[in-house]
């Protein structure tokens, strides 16, 4: 091995050393914040004071609940966080109800629709872990992205079956995916890091077992976005971020590692198995 092998021999070892003793300081000081969901001010503080205007349906998130809904349906975002998602949803003829347990983030939600040029939604302040304000069979559809994953199953089994009480079509859910490796992988790194910033997060293999449990039936589920999961190994490392996105992009669509990698598990329950959707 020549001098230049040699240099960068160890200048890649100060790197990992660096990087290593960054990682241990960073470990040292961290919070608690995995052990419990975020509070109302926590969640609050992730979101920027402006969200950019919405122009047009961009997120496959909102495509995926699009497709599970009609025009005319009654969305009701539980746990809307910055809204964007059903803001887009608006731009397909939903018609969109929010609610979350901070009012930072409704008037912040409310701020988008408008300065989007969307129909003002309904707002409502509520904590979804609690018994919900609205009568039997007020909504079409209560669904959520990013929210259920925060409380155990025990936990989640009231929760679901205010959300199905108040729908009267059926109840969407859009956690990650344990099945997904990149996302495993990137939120270990992150919360060892001390850079975690989304509370007490526990993916799921299945909800159905919660849906059932909740009287929803004809549940489906899928897993969608695989690349998305790839972001979460950007923080603690770039290099293998960038890395393993060249690798995986390049996978031909039909590797038997794209199944079931998508970083996002959607579930779908039904009130009814007469519903349009179990058609589809």
């Amino acid at each position: 091995m020549g001098l230049r092998g040699l240099a960068g021999m160890a200048l890649d070892g100060v790197w990992r050393a660096s990087r290593l003793a960054r990682l241990s300081l960073l470990r040292r000081t961290a919070g608690s914040q995995i052990d419990r969901p975020n509070s109302p001010s926590e969640w609050s503080a992730l979101y920027p004071d402006t969200e950019e205007v919405v122009r047009e349906v961009e997120s496959p998130v909102a495509r995926a609940v699009a497709d599970l809904t009609e025009a005319g349906d009654v969305l009701l975002e539980a746990g809307c966080g910055h809204a964007r998602l059903s803001a887009q949803l608006a731009l397909t003829g939903r018609v969109i109800e929010l609610c979350d347990f901070s009012p930072e983030i409704l008037d912040r939600a409310a701020a988008l629709f408008q300065r989007s040029k969307l129909p003002a939604p309904r707002l409502t302040l509520a904590d979804i872990t609690r018994p919900l304000p609205w009568p039997d069979g007020a909504v079409d559809w209560v669904w959520n992205s990013g929210v259920l994953e925060h409380w155990t199953d025990a936990e989640l089994a009231p929760m679901v079956k205010e959300m199905a009480r108040v729908s009267r079509k059926g109840v969407i859910s859009l956690v990650p995916s344990a099945r997904s490796v990149f996302y495993r992988l990137g939120k270990q790194l992150m919360e060892d890091a001390g850079l975690w910033p989304y509370g007490r997060e526990l993916p799921r293999a299945t909800l159905a077992p919660v849906f059932q449990a909740a009287g929803l039936q004809s549940i489906r589920e899928f897993t969608i976005v695989p690349e998305q999961a790839l972001l979460l190994l950007r923080p603690t490392d770039p290099g293998i971020y960038a890395l393993v996105s060249s690798w995986w992009s390049n996978l031909p669509p039909d590797d038997p590692l794209q199944k079931d990698q998508g970083y996002l598990l959607v579930t779908v329950g039904l009130k009814s198995p007469t519903d349009p959707l179990g058609k589809r």
